[in-house]
């Protein structure tokens, strides 16, 4: 007896459309953020492996950016004939959260060219890989806040109410700090000059941006001073801690930067969303 062959079912077929292009890459930031055990593990583990089998393990960043404090705090002191007890605090905050910033943006420019494996096998959201970068620089960040617990105890620096301005101020450094990383890995995926140029304009930023040395101690502020959006961001964390009022233009110059630039961002990683796997 025969019995009738089974007619074959289609497998369904997605269809990806122009319309539904910017809904996936929105959902797939919303999805990413879920996945907030998956990107923290991946940073916890990235930081357990760089340090496998090292005593200090993260503290030898903090103990070599703790050397380099130290070392600019005295030198500088020296030079401008300044309080060690007001310096040191100063170029500790600053280059504390200047490596925060600088350290997102330079990986951020190898975030998905650096994951081009896991992209192309795995399939999770792109943008696991950006929350991962970003979870991992700020743990190593935590650990460099122990040179500012110790600056505060040895120069017994009261903070006062000021401090408490710290937590949205520290909000709004991170928001500015992922648009500018993100954005900067989207098109560093695409062209690949980028991060070349991103590492070098750090570096003659650093030096125009007032990290270790004080505006206090210029004249007059000069543009590269007051239009400089690096000095802003590091002030509105910085002056809390040190028990100082923040500005009014650095708060409003750190807020108009955080909607421009959540708004270009958006719209870029909306466009670059459906090639970045073609890119890398």
């Amino acid at each position: 007896m025969t019995t009738a062959a089974l007619p074959k079912q289609k497998a369904p077929v997605t269809r990806i459309s122009a319309e539904s292009v910017p809904a996936q890459a929105f959902a797939d930031l919303l999805n990413g953020a879920r996945l907030y055990e998956l990107w923290s593990r991946f940073a916890f583990h990235d930081i357990r492996q760089r340090f496998r089998r090292s005593v200090l393990g993260p503290f030898w960043l903090t103990f070599s950016m703790g050397i380099l404090v130290a070392t600019l705090g005295l030198v500088f002191s020296a030079l401008f004939q300044q309080d060690v007890a007001k310096t040191l605090p100063y170029i500790a905050t600053g280059i504390i959260f200047w490596g925060l910033l600088t350290s997102c943006i330079n990986e951020g420019t190898m975030v998905f060219i650096s994951a081009e494996s896991e992209i192309r096998n795995l399939p999770m959201p792109l943008n696991v890989h950006f929350y991962r970068m970003m979870a991992r620089n700020v743990m190593i960040w935590g650990f460099n806040m122990a040179i500012y617990v110790v600056v505060v105890v040895w120069f017994g620096l009261m903070p006062g109410w000021n401090a408490l301005l710290f937590v949205p101020s520290f909000i709004l450094f991170l928001i500015n700090t992922a648009w500018i990383s993100l954005a900067v890995g989207v098109l560093s995926t695409r062209y690949r000059d980028i991060p070349q140029l991103i590492a070098n304009a750090i570096q003659v930023i650093f030096f125009l941006t007032p990290i270790f040395w004080s505006p206090a101690a210029l004249p007059s502020r000069p543009a590269f001073v007051e239009l400089n959006p690096f000095y802003h961001l590091i002030e509105i964390v910085r002056a809390p801690l040190l028990g100082e009022v923040v500005s009014q233009l650095s708060w409003g110059l750190s807020i108009g930067m955080a909607l421009a630039g959540l708004g270009f961002t958006a719209w870029l990683y909306r466009r670059a969303h459906a090639r970045i796997a073609y890119w890398v």
